[in-house]
């Protein structure tokens, strides 16, 4: 049976039980928040033993090769001898430049990091609340139009780390951020290809940065986008994407709301899921990118492939949600 060994302490592990479920156990408070391999917040470092591949998927060649690993995807093999990673390995300082409500519970946060982030519009970014708590939010700045990092944050109900920002955050403040990580981005390339961008809620932010990027480096192709939401106040940024359809031609903006007493083009209530499949009649050769919800981002994604699209030309960034404390 494999086991650890973390602060001098021999731990054994279930069958099937990784590092970071192992030491919760234990009752060591270790960082960590998606618990899904994404977030990157509960990073620790090997120092003796092998560390499986599959934990350290999306980690950077420097942090591989110092034996840095993600605890809640990490099922060990063979014994690991395990440090907490320093709190600051991939943080910088970011100082607040706009803190603005786009509807009633979507916050807008611009933020000027103190030395410059390496990223590509589509990825995303760990913001911390303080050392064990960390949230990861979408990028919609794109880094060679924008001078700022920007995020849309929903506001969720008893969120510790959402209704902090919308609550006591202000401009001027200085907040910690975590290196961007994520492959849901533009790659340049087949300028002429067909793309479908569909997101629902914040869903959105990855989604306008990437085809502000792509528009930006003359993709040709049409670029059809689909923002679902609830009711149509929710639309946050429906101008943005108005103006936008306006001075590009191959733009196309959909609008799918829940409930609306009146509704003008191109707002509709015709489902998500329903006008995805109505716009991708044949989608074998399209780009898609899918982001927001994990059940709509996985269901599309099984749709869109069985009907022709390439699971390669998938590109996906379900928002999955803080495990309860």
């Amino acid at each position: 049976m494999p086991h650890i060994i973390f602060d001098e302490q021999r731990i054994e592990l279930d069958e099937g039980q990784t590092v970071l479920s192992a030491l919760l156990d234990r009752g060591y408070d270790i960082p960590n928040s998606c618990r899904a391999g994404v977030c990157q917040t509960c990073l620790m470092q090997a120092v003796e033993g092998e560390v499986p591949e599959t934990a350290q998927t999306g980690l950077k060649d420097t942090l591989k090769t110092q034996g840095y690993f993600l605890a809640c995807s990490c099922e060990p093999q063979t014994p690991l001898r395990v440090v907490a990673s320093e709190a600051n390995i991939l943080r910088c300082p970011a100082t607040v430049i706009e803190h603005e409500l786009l509807c009633a519970d979507i916050l807008r946060l611009r933020l000027e990091p103190e030395q410059g982030v390496d990223y590509r519009a589509g990825q995303y970014i760990t913001l911390w609340k303080d050392d064990m708590i960390g949230r990861s939010y979408s990028l919609a700045s794109v880094a060679e139009l924008d001078e700022y990092l920007e995020l849309h944050i929903r506001r969720i109900p008893d969120g510790i780390v959402s209704n902090w920002l919308h609550d006591e955050i202000k401009t001027g403040d200085t907040l910690q951020i975590q290196a961007a990580t994520g492959n849901c981005f533009y790659i340049p390339g087949s300028a002429e290809q067909k793309m479908l961008l569909a997101g629902t809620g914040t869903g959105l932010a990855p989604l306008i940065g990437i085809a502000r990027d792509a528009l930006r480096q003359g993709h040709s192709g049409d670029i059809q986008l689909i923002h679902g939401t609830r009711q149509v106040d929710d639309l946050y940024l429906h101008q943005t994407l108005l103006d936008m359809a306006t001075q590009h031609a191959n733009f196309h903006y959909h609008a799918s709301v829940l409930q609306a007493d009146k509704l003008t083009a191109p707002i509709s209530t015709v489902p998500l899921e329903q006008r995805v499949m109505e716009l991708a009649t044949d989608p074998t050769d399209w780009r898609i990118y899918l982001c927001g919800d994990v059940d709509m981002v996985n269901t599309l994604k099984k749709k869109l492939f069985l009907a022709g699209a390439s699971i390669s030309n998938i590109y996906t960034d379900p928002f999955v949600s803080a495990p309860d404390a």
